[in-house]
């Protein structure tokens, strides 16, 4: 990994453990389950520095924000998964295949939803809690809603405003150089 490229990595991460901790301290403990700010820099962290970098900001903001004390374990666990899948999808339609930021978004907010919702699903069959699917998605996303639309309108916007102005790799700097 470039020595840019790791910084930029490690920028977004030191973003995905300090936004919630600011949240928290101005909104209480309840405002993260609602706005979703450690979303935000892996979403635009994966789409701006490709699908490794992506896994690695959500998977270590995460990890550390356990470490700090939020989330909770067994939240912190189903966010591994589904932050990390986040990173996967977006770094790799948004940087890789190039798609729209938005479709890179989208697309990578359902795949990680529906791993989380499954390993939900798991742990309610092992731990023999007999509650329905749609029970523990309502429960958990619902509150989110919030979160999410501040995603779709902030997220593109920032990513085609950074793809612009940060020299990543070549391919951004060609980009820049031809416009």
């Amino acid at each position: 990994m470039k020595t840019i490229r790791l910084t930029y990595t490690a920028f977004f991460i030191a973003l995905g453990i300090i936004l919630p901790q600011i949240f928290h301290l101005i909104g209480g403990p309840s405002i993260g389950a609602i706005l979703l700010p450690m979303h935000i820099p892996v979403l635009i962290g994966a789409i701006i520095l490709g699908p490794i970098s992506g896994v690695v900001i959500g998977t270590v903001s995460v990890s550390m924000g356990f470490a700090l004390g939020m989330p909770a374990l067994l939240m912190a666990i189903f966010m591994f998964f589904e932050l990390g899948v986040y990173g996967l999808v977006a770094g790799y339609l948004g940087y890789t295949r190039k798609f729209s930021p938005y479709i890179a978004l989208i697309c990578a907010m359902i795949s990680g939803r529906l791993v989380s919702l499954a390993l939900m699903q798991i742990t309610i069959q092992l731990i023999k809690i007999k509650l329905p699917i749609i029970f523990g998605t309502l429960a958990v996303y619902s509150t989110g809603v919030p979160g999410i639309l501040i995603q779709l309108i902030i997220i593109p916007v920032l990513v085609n405003t950074l793809r612009r102005n940060l020299y990543v790799d070549n391919r951004i700097t060609a980009a820049r150089t031809t416009k």
